[in-house]
């Protein structure tokens, strides 16, 4: 698409849209055209796809993640590229489990390890989801689940709407994870940053945090979201923060100022950055009730 004008005609939603959403006013136009592509293609046979993420020392996050995305995986086409962990957390099973390993936090490193290991299995599976550790990647679920989706995607690649899951720590207690989040979450707020070319049936180039595609190109899918569980809890998100401060990042990354929030810790800072900060400039956090269908997602 390209960022002209709105499409003219009235905003036309859906219940579970955000009025206030940037991209709104472009909603039913992709909603449209999207039918128009799927609408009278003879059934295909399903899809092979595997899914892919890269982790360190993330005891919490990454069941969550399993237990998701291994509802619509099988064990053998779920992808953990574990990046020197030393907690156990990757010591289990239900995965492939690919050792990679890097003397620094290194973010144009874990781009071009994630580059390459997404080109590497579209040599065998059809579809690829690339997602960091607290991306969650759901249709909305009266349309299907992810594995549904899946099954029939003919496209390149597909952005997702980012919405990130908000903890409301004044009225919410801290989370369970033997329960599902977003039933213990009532905000989310969209962000978008992470808007991102998750899914994917060809080799992508991305930008940096993998964030966008290279080129700029967007395939919106208003009815896709990425479910971001950065800021789901205050305090693991916080200790999470203390964690990554304290790891030896790359120096060009310090020169450059990449990912400088995730090493936000002192009070002040880190609580307006939770409640306040979008993640991109110009763009306000306005959060919003979690509608009822996505709840017991995950």
């Amino acid at each position: 698409m390209t960022w002209a004008d709105p499409p003219p005609g009235p905003l036309v939603l859906e219940p579970y849209d955000s009025p206030t959403h940037p991209l709104a006013p472009w909603f039913s136009y992709w909603r449209e055209e999207r039918r128009k592509h799927y609408a009278g293609r003879e059934p295909a046979a399903p899809r092979t796809s595997a899914v892919v993420t890269i982790v360190q020392n993330e005891s919490l996050l990454l069941p969550i993640w399993l237990g998701y995305y291994s509802r619509f995986f099988a064990p053998e086409d779920i992808y953990v590229l574990d990046h020197d962990s030393s907690d156990g957390s990757t010591d289990g099973d239900g995965f492939v489990r690919v050792p990679v390993s890097h003397k620094t936090f290194d973010n144009t490193w874990m781009l071009n390890t994630m580059e390459e290991h997404q080109r590497r299995l579209l040599e065998r599976y059809d579809v690829v989801v690339a997602v960091d550790v607290d991306e969650i990647v759901a249709p909305t679920p009266s349309l299907g689940t992810l594995g549904d989706y899946l099954a029939r995607f003919d496209e390149e690649w597909v952005n997702c709407l980012g919405y990130e899951v908000l903890h409301e720590r004044d009225s919410e207690p801290p989370l369970d994870p033997r329960r599902p989040v977003l039933d213990q979450r009532s905000t989310w707020f969209a962000a978008a940053a992470y808007d991102k070319p998750a899914i994917a049936a060809a080799p992508l180039d991305w930008r940096l945090g993998r964030h966008g595609r290279a080129d700029y190109q967007f395939n919106g899918d208003p009815d896709l979201r990425l479910i971001h569980l950065h800021r789901m809890d205050y305090d693991v998100c916080k200790q999470r923060h203390e964690r990554w401060r304290n790891v030896r990042w790359n120096k060009r990354d310090l020169r450059e100022g990449w990912a400088t929030h995730n090493r936000l810790t002192e009070a002040s800072e880190f609580d307006h950055w939770f409640y306040e900060d979008s993640g991109l400039a110009n763009y306000e956090l306005v959060p919003e009730p979690i509608h009822e269908v996505w709840k017991g997602l995950v």
